[in-house]
């Protein structure tokens, strides 16, 4: 076998073992985190919304230079019809999102938890992470919380979504008097990867 083929092999199992090694500590990093958040009910395999989404829990998404590990999902629905899913991905202390749409939407929202001072009622225009949003959308919803990491919501609220300038996107859900936000941008089909074997919960 030539030094070439000898250096690729190896670069393929570095890669595998640090993808591994960093999944692993994502997990762990849920041992310090409230019972509540850590005890999201598990999907049933007949009730499962993966085939209307493009992602699904386990999975892992790549987004330029970035990646996350999918644990947990909020899953919205209007009469009955899949609207929007919020998925969590942890990051040490800090638990980030990956919003996906059933088709015919192919674009993802890329987030960061964002603190917001939002009414019930999340506003029609949103001061964020230093950014004005226009919300866009506004939807009362059934509320599904699956795998690891959901916070606590009740069984419906509201989920609100918004734009900026450029690619800038913030999602709302309002739920029982609480309030959950994100910030971050839109991600194109094409500009984001899926990986991993998904199905997981």
């Amino acid at each position: 076998m030539s030094l070439t083929l000898l250096a690729a092999a190896a670069a393929a199992v570095a890669a595998t073992v640090g993808y591994m090694a960093a999944r692993r500590e994502r997990e762990a990093s849920w041992e310090d985190r409230d019972e509540d958040e850590r005890a999201a009910p598990a999907a049933s395999p007949e009730g499962a919304p993966w085939d209307e989404l493009p992602f699904a829990l386990g999975d892992v998404v790549l987004a330029g230079s970035e990646e996350r590990w999918l644990s947990g999902a909020i899953v919205a629905r209007e009469r009955g019809e899949i609207v929007a899913a919020v998925f969590l991905a942890p990051e040490g202390a800090t638990q980030r999102a990956v919003v996906a749409f059933p088709a015919p939407r192919r674009e993802i929202l890329w987030l960061a938890p964002a603190a917001v001072d939002s009414p019930d009622e999340p506003p029609a225009t949103l001061e964020i992470a230093g950014m004005t949003l226009r919300r866009r959308a506004r939807l009362p919803a059934a509320l599904e919380r699956l795998g690891q990491g959901a916070p606590s919501l009740g069984e419906a609220g509201i989920i609100a979504l918004y734009e900026g300038g450029g690619h800038d996107a913030a999602v709302v859900l309002a739920s029982e008097g609480r309030i959950h936000a994100w910030v971050g941008r839109r991600v194109e089909e094409g500009g984001y990867e899926r990986l991993g074997g998904g199905g997981e919960g």
